[in-house]
């Protein structure tokens, strides 16, 4: 299917690529279906809405900004996305880039997105502590060292 996407115009889907996020994504909640695009060679990619074209983020996997990155999901969440093992997990965190100032771009460490890779499945998750909302991207301090910072 072909669908208009935020930063890469018109381009051809599979289905299967298609996530099911059953709340949306807060804020954005009326949207269900998202897509992960990632060029390949690339840190980052985009969680476009399938439905709305102007609705995409950039994202990146938290790893590549705090190598040590962990948590522990919900039991609920586990469950409503039905993973069975760590490996079915794709972990994503929502990239803000100031208008004209790339420089200043952060990444939100303390609401992952989570996809379960099997079935399709997706939730942005609220941790409650341990990871900043906005850690920089381009900056002198170590990410994690940033990273235990409120």
């Amino acid at each position: 299917m072909k669908i208009d996407t935020k930063f890469y115009g018109e381009i051809e889907i599979d289905e299967e690529q298609i996530i099911d996020f059953p709340q949306g994504l807060p804020g954005f909640e009326e949207q269900k279906r998202f897509v992960y695009l990632k060029p390949e060679g690339s840190f980052f990619g985009s969680l476009q809405a399938v439905d709305l074209p102007g609705l995409g983020f950039v994202v990146i996997s938290p790893f590549v900004i705090c190598s040590d990155y962990h948590f522990d999901l919900d039991e609920q969440v586990v469950s409503d996305l039905g993973l069975n093992k760590p490996e079915e997990v794709l972990l994503l965190s929502i990239v803000n880039i100031p208008h004209g100032q790339p420089k200043d771009a952060t990444v939100n460490l303390q609401a992952p997105v989570v996809i379960n890779t099997k079935n399709r499945r997706g939730a942005q998750v609220v941790l409650t502590e341990g990871y900043p909302l906005r850690c920089r991207i381009w900056g002198d301090e170590s990410s994690e060292a940033a990273a235990v910072k409120d």
